[in-house]
C-alpha cells in the first residue's frame, strides 16, 4: 500500500487555530482489514484526523489497535476510542502501554453503552474507573510516568487525552458543566460533543461553555452523522443518546432523497460552524464512508471532488 503524506500530529493540531475535521471508522468483525483500509483510504483525504471505534455499541469487534497501527503506518493520524466499558484498570494500562509501543499516542475516552444492548448481552459490564478518573490517570501516566497504583516507569508515554461529552436541557445546565468542568481540570484536552440533528440545544450548550471560558481550556469538536435518507433516521433514532426531531424527520419523508439530506447536514454543519467556542467537526461516518469527500467539499472543509 502506498504511504500517504504524513499529516500533522493531532496535538498540533490542537495547539493551532485549524478548524479540525475528522471522521470515524469502525473496524471489522472478522480479522482481515482490507475493506477497512479501503474506508479509510476514501475518508483521510479530506480530514485531519481518522477516529476509531471500539466495539461499537458494545458489539464485538477486531480491537482498534491494529487498524490504528495500519492507519499510522500509512501516514494518516488516528484516534482510537477508549471506552471504558469492558476493561478493568488492569486491562486499561495493558492497552495503553501497547498504544505507546505502536506510537498510537491519540485517546478519546468514553463510558461506553453497557453490554446487554450489543451482541453478548450475557457479558459483564467490566467498568472500573468513572470518565474523570481515567482520564486523570492516563494523564498523570503521560506527566509523570505514574501508573494507576502509583508505579513510576520510564519512559512515560505520551498520550494527548479527549473525551465526549453531551449537550443537555436546560434544568440540567448545572450539573452539567460541573462534570465538564472535572473532565477538563483531570487533563481532557478536547470535548466531542454528541452528534446532533438540530442546532438548539448546541447552541444553548456551548454559550454556558463559552460563558464559563472552557473553551479557553480545551478545544470542543461538534458531531454530526451522515444520512441518506428516512430509513437511515429511523435506524438512528434506536441509538441511545441520540435525539433526531420529529420535524427533521416529516421533512425528511417529505422528500425523501440524498439531495435534501445532504441539503439539511450541510446546513448543520453551517450552524456548527457559527456557534461560539467549537472549533472543530467529527463526522461519525459508520458505514457512510463514501459520504465525507461529498459532505466536506460541499461545505467546503475538504479537498476537490469531481462529480
Amino acid at each position: 500500500m502506498e504511504t500517504l503524506t504524513k499529516k500533522k500530529t493531532f496535538s498540533d493540531l490542537l495547539a493551532s487555530d485549524k478548524f479540525i475535521v475528522s471522521a470515524e471508522l469502525t473496524p471489522p468483525r472478522h480479522f482481515d482489514t482490507t475493506g477497512f483500509m479501503n474506508a479509510a483510504n476514501i475518508v483521510s483525504e479530506y480530514v485531519d484526523v481518522v477516529q476509531i471505534n471500539d466495539h461499537l455499541l458494545s458489539r464485538a469487534r477486531m480491537s482498534n489497535l491494529v487498524p490504528g497501527m495500519h492507519c499510522k503506518q500509512v501516514g494518516m493520524e488516528p484516534i482510537l476510542q477508549f471506552t471504558l466499558r469492558h476493561r478493568n484498570r488492569i486491562a486499561l494500562q495493558g492497552d495503553l502501554l501497547a498504544f505507546a509501543n505502536l506510537g498510537l499516542e491519540n485517546i478519546i475516552v468514553l463510558g461506553g453503552y453497557p453490554c446487554a444492548i450489543g451482541t453478548d448481552p450475557a457479558s459483564k459490564d467490566a467498568t472500573d474507573l468513572g470518565s474523570v478518573e481515567a482520564i486523570a490517570s492516563i494523564t498523570a501516566l503521560t506527566n509523570e510516568g505514574r501508573l494507576f497504583n502509583g508505579d513510576i516507569i520510564k519512559p512515560a508515554p505520551k498520550f494527548t487525552v479527549g473525551t465526549i461529552d453531551f449537550p443537555c436541557a436546560t434544568d440540567k445546565i448545572e450539573e452539567s458543566m460541573q462534570r465538564l468542568t472535572e473532565k477538563i481540570d483531570a487533563g481532557a484536552k478536547y470535548i466531542q460533543v454528541q452528534a446532533i440533528f438540530e442546532l438548539g440545544p448546541m447552541q444553548f450548550w456551548m454559550s454556558e461553555v463559552v460563558r464559563r471560558g472552557l473553551h479557553k481550556r480545551a478545544r470542543f469538536l461538534a458531531a454530526i452523522f451522515p444520512f441518506s435518507g428516512a430509513e437511515r433516521l429511523h435506524v438512528l433514532r434506536e441509538i441511545p443518546g441520540l435525539s433526531i426531531p420529529d420535524h427533521l424527520l416529516a421533512r425528511v419523508e417529505s422528500n425523501n432523497s440524498e439531495r435534501e439530506s445532504l441539503a439539511i447536514t450541510l446546513e448543520l454543519i453551517q450552524g456548527i460552524r457559527s456557534i461560539e467556542g467549537i472549533t472543530g467537526l467529527h463526522i461519525r461516518s459508520i458505514g457512510a464512508e463514501d459520504w465525507v469527500p461529498r459532505i466536506l467539499t460541499a461545505a467546503n472543509l475538504g479537498g476537490e471532488l469531481v462529480y
